[in-house]
C-alpha cells in the first residue's frame, strides 16, 4: 500500500512540476539573468549587503562563525543519533 501511495504522490509531483515549467509560472521577466539566475550575486543591489557603510552587524563576525560551526556540530550529532537508531 505504501508503495502505491509513493508512486501516486511522485506522479502528482512530477505532473505539477511539468505544468509549472511548461507554463513558465513564477518567472519574473524583469529579472532574467540567464543561466546564472540562481546566483545571489546576479540580483540587483546584492552588493549593498557587503558595503560596510550600508549594513553594519551588531554581532561580531567571530561570534557568527562560532555559532555557525556549533549549529553544524549539533545537527551532525543529531544526524548520528537518528542514524544509529535505524540499526
Amino acid at each position: 500500500m505504501s508503495k502505491k501511495i509513493f508512486i501516486f504522490t511522485a506522479a502528482i509531483v512530477l505532473a505539477v512540476a511539468a505544468y509549472i515549467m511548461i507554463n513558465a509560472l513564477g518567472l519574473d521577466d524583469s529579472l532574467d539573468f540567464g543561466a546564472g539566475a540562481y546566483y545571489y550575486a546576479d540580483m540587483p543591489g546584492f552588493e549593498k549587503w557587503f558595503d560596510k557603510n550600508f549594513y553594519v552587524s551588531q554581532v561580531p563576525a567571530w561570534l557568527i562563525m562560532i555559532l555557525f560551526f556549533a549549529w553544524g556540530a549539533v545537527v551532525y550529532k543529531f544526524w548520528l543519533l537518528i542514524d544509529s537508531e535505524k540499526d
